[in-house]
């Protein structure tokens, strides 16, 4: 008699949301920010409800994105370092596979005042700092 093995697809999604939020946090380990250097805000996201980013400012002077809902974890690189009410967009890759845009823009502190992010197909957002 031949036995059929069927994982269970649920705790193999879990699994895999979880390896995949371990691996976006090593890899936003793996950017060197300045200690005391990030805001923290919580918004509103049309598909998720509440979530969370934080931006953190490197030791070059630019900074990294990184918004947490209940469904993924997404980065955003900027390029250049922050000036007087600028706006930068970058690519915000996520932890489930998707993507989309988030727009830092600057007060006039050059501060990070907000993000306005959209995931394609997943919803989105602004966050405040």
């Amino acid at each position: 008699m031949r036995e059929h093995f069927s994982p269970n697809t649920k705790f193999l999604s879990t699994l895999s949301r979880m390896s995949a939020v371990a691996f976006a946090l090593a890899l936003a380990g793996c950017v060197d920010t300045v200690e005391g250097t990030s805001d923290a805000g919580v918004g509103y996201d049309s598909k998720d409800g509440t979530v969370s980013g934080r931006v953190s400012q490197r030791t070059d002077g630019k900074h990294v994105f990184t918004l947490s809902s209940t469904s993924r974890v997404c980065t955003a690189v900027y390029d250049d370092i922050a000036t007087a009410n600028a706006r930068e967009l970058s690519t915000l890759t996520c932890t489930d596979g998707k993507s989309g845009n988030a727009t830092i823009v600057y007060g006039a502190d050059a501060q990070p005042d907000r993000v306005v992010y959209s995931v394609t197909g997943g919803g989105g957002g602004t966050i405040n700092f």
